[in-house]
């Protein structure tokens, strides 16, 4: 980032000049974040993906998800909100969009030191946000939509970027039966749901809930939505119980799901069907098979990274094509027991 963006951002917010230069913070694969440290405190700045950006519907949803950040912070739940000025959380500076936030001491946890306690914790306090009243907001729930890419032509377009014999376009094509079998239990997933609308945060996964002992905040709440709670559960169930390699803790699992049912029961739910939106994977490793084509991407590092999450994205959906019978069992013991 050239030095003018932070001269300027720390003029208008009338921070003083840094006291170091902004220092890159790891975690998230789609924005970049860095630690500004100023004679007023010490922040984070999120500088958003201009791609991201450049979509038509983008200003319209991260409006909403203030709003519903604001919701979540007067209610109490343990968030990172982002900083207000004149009235606005997000600013712009050039073509460069981003959001300013107090830093916090507290880590996010490896995923080998996640725990059932860790789970039982994200469990319960995503039952809290499912409960919260929603019926007035400004905005319509968004459903979970169908899947639909053409995976083959994908995987052509793979090939003439990547070559034939690339590591990518190989698992890629090894894996097309696998893709559209998934497609088809995503689906299915999405027709089975029950008619249900709430506030949703589908990215609250390992990386974006910091701690300090057992106390947990939530960081990165731009995808807030309302959206359906079914869909939110399986989603961050999934997550909080795998690993990057595609493992399953059936123990983390139980965790989680027992925590969020004694909170917020939910109606009856075809739950072998709805297991089917663990798929949930395919549109991150379609939007990263176009990031590494330069379809998505605006740099080599850019299709670098698309390329590295891709591979990693099959892996994840191959386990659990493979765990999927057991997880759908294991939903059914746990929310209709």
């Amino acid at each position: 980032m050239m030095e003018p963006f932070w001269e300027t951002l720390c003029r208008v917010w009338e921070l003083g000049a840094p006291t170091c230069p902004p220092c890159p913070v790891s975690g998230g694969y789609l924005h970049k974040m860095y630690r500004l440290d100023t004679p007023c405190g010490s922040y984070a700045v999120k500088l958003l993906n201009p791609e991201v950006m450049r979509r038509p519907n983008a200003p319209g949803n991260y409006r909403n998800a203030e709003r519903l950040e604001a919701v979540l912070e007067e209610k109490g739940l343990p968030i990172v909100a982002a900083l207000c000025r004149n009235g606005q959380k997000m600013h712009c500076i050039g073509e460069q969009h981003y959001y300013l936030f107090p830093w916090v001491t507290h880590k996010a946890l490896p995923e080998a030191a996640v725990a059932p306690e860790h789970c039982a914790v994200i469990g319960g306090l995503l039952a809290r946000m499912h409960s919260l009243p929603c019926g007035e907001m400004p905005m319509a729930a968004r459903q979970p939509e169908p899947i639909a890419v053409d995976w083959e032509g994908l995987a052509h377009t793979v090939q003439n970027a990547w070559g034939r014999e690339s590591a990518l376009s190989c698992a890629l094509a090894q894996a097309l039966p696998l893709l559209e079998h998934a497609e088809l239990l995503y689906n299915r997933g999405v027709e089975a749901l029950p008619p249900l609308a709430c506030i949703c945060n589908g990215d609250m996964d390992v990386k974006n809930v910091l701690w300090q002992g057992s106390d947990p905040v939530i960081i990165d709440l731009e995808c807030l939505e309302l959206g359906n709670p079914v869909n939110d559960l399986v989603q961050l169930a999934l997550g909080w119980a795998g690993d990057a390699s595609g493992g399953m803790d059936e123990t983390r699992l139980a965790a989680f799901l027992a925590a969020y049912r004694h909170a917020h029961p939910l109606p009856p739910v075809d739950w072998a069907a709805v297991c089917g939106l663990g798929f949930f994977w395919l549109d991150w490793l379609h939007y990263n098979l176009r990031r590494a084509c330069g379809l998505a991407a605006d740099t080599p590092e850019e299709r670098m990274l698309g390329s590295r999450q891709a591979q990693e994205t099959l892996v994840r959906i191959r386990s659990y094509g493979e765990k999927l019978p057991a997880v759908a069992a294991q939903f059914q013991r746990s929310m209709n027991s």
